[in-house]
């Protein structure tokens, strides 16, 4: 018997992540409702561009739907970390605020940055500054409930950037393809869930392969932001360091690196994201890079959505790398919710603000 079919190492999850998947296809039937039902103050031509404005793991939803959707989209949608917006939003750019706790300081930050140029925003939140004082001041507000880590509340985010792009004919309907993707969502939690013994799981499989490694997260198109979601999953999940890369890009440098990888290369598994829909030289890419960096790391991996629709196979993906991700942290024996760096680092911010440096302490002002 594998370890991942022991209760008592999948005790280690003491906040019961991996049992709180199962919820999923609840969590996004209440999601994409709450999402349809809620009233839009504004028309779909007010709306010239978006940005999508979050932090973490709420913006990881705006580079699943930028990535998913790019060659659907028929106006501009960027996602934005950080303060400052861009010097081109103006009055007729969506500014969809994403924050979890609603305290996000850069997503605040924006979002006042937004009302002062009297842009039109929908704010997705489960309370804080974004729920009272800009819902208090006209911005639609999705409210979502509260009690979990940011990170596992995508599907509350992301469903209802979907849901709000879809009415505002940014991207064509996507009733349909919320449909398939409940379907691949269900059919994900019988697939990867923790009552599959390893032998049928690929989610425990691959998590035993990667547990004790670096995982090179690549992806190409419209896997390219679930390579990303698979690596701040490593880390937040299985505090394990994990890095990620989109081709083509990294065909023009990354590569080269693997020519005198050393020592890290042989912690390096470089993990493939691969979709049946992909460009046919992003498909011959992907093999050539393989062929070429495999010599300078411990393994290469392949993987392919299962889903009849890109969003279907989406969500495949998104699922099994959260299951991975939770069972590698079980192997590891490290629980996987607390992110106490993270914690460290914003009661820092919190105490020092922008105090100048006291006589005698080093540093930069």
């Amino acid at each position: 018997m594998s370890e991942l079919d022991l209760p008592e190492v999948l005790g280690v999850d003491r906040a019961g992540l991996i049992d709180g998947l199962a919820s999923s296809v609840a969590v996004f039937d209440q999601a994409r409702s709450a999402a349809e039902a809620l009233e839009i103050p504004f028309p779909s031509d007010a709306v010239k561009d978006v940005l999508i404005c979050g932090m973490g793991g709420s913006a990881v939803a705006g580079d699943l739907v930028t990535t998913l959707y790019y060659e659907q989209l028929r106006r501009p949608v960027q996602v934005h970390r950080g303060y400052y917006l861009p010097g081109w939003a103006g009055p007729d750019t969506l500014h969809l605020l994403l924050s979890y706790s609603g305290e996000t300081e850069e997503t605040l930050t924006a979002a006042m940055q937004a009302m002062e140029r009297e842009s039109p925003a929908l704010a997705v939140t489960s309370g804080g500054k974004i729920d009272t004082w800009y819902g208090e001041r006209g911005v639609p507000v999705l409210k979502i409930p509260g009690g979990l880590q940011p990170r596992m509340a995508l599907l509350h985010m992301l469903v209802p950037t979907v849901v709000f792009m879809s009415r505002l004919g940014i991207i064509p309907d996507q009733t349909a393809e919320l449909d398939a993707a409940r379907e691949s969502i269900a059919a994900a939690i019988d697939a990867y869930g923790p009552d599959r013994p390893t032998e049928a799981n690929t989610a425990k499989q691959l998590a035993m392969r990667l547990a004790n490694h670096v995982p090179l997260m690549y992806g190409a198109e419209v896997t390219a932001g679930v390579a990303y979601r698979w690596k701040c999953q490593f880390n937040e999940n299985a505090k394990q360091p994990s890095f990620a890369s989109v081709l083509p890009e990294l065909d023009h440098n990354e590569i080269v690196g693997f020519e005198k990888s050393g020592a890290f290369g042989e912690q390096a598994v470089v993990v493939m994201l691969k979709d049946p829909r992909q460009h046919r030289q992003v498909e011959r890419r992907i093999a050539l890079t393989r062929d070429i960096i495999r010599p300078g790391v411990s393994d290469v991996i392949t993987i392919e959505g299962e889903g009849e629709t890109p969003l279907a196979r989406l969500m495949d993906l998104v699922l099994l790398g959260d299951y991975v991700t939770l069972y590698a942290a079980c192997l590891r024996r490290v629980d996987p919710e607390p992110v106490d760096s993270i914690g460290t680092l914003k009661t820092g911010l919190a105490t020092t603000g922008n105090q100048r440096l006291q006589a005698g302490q080093s540093g930069s002002i």
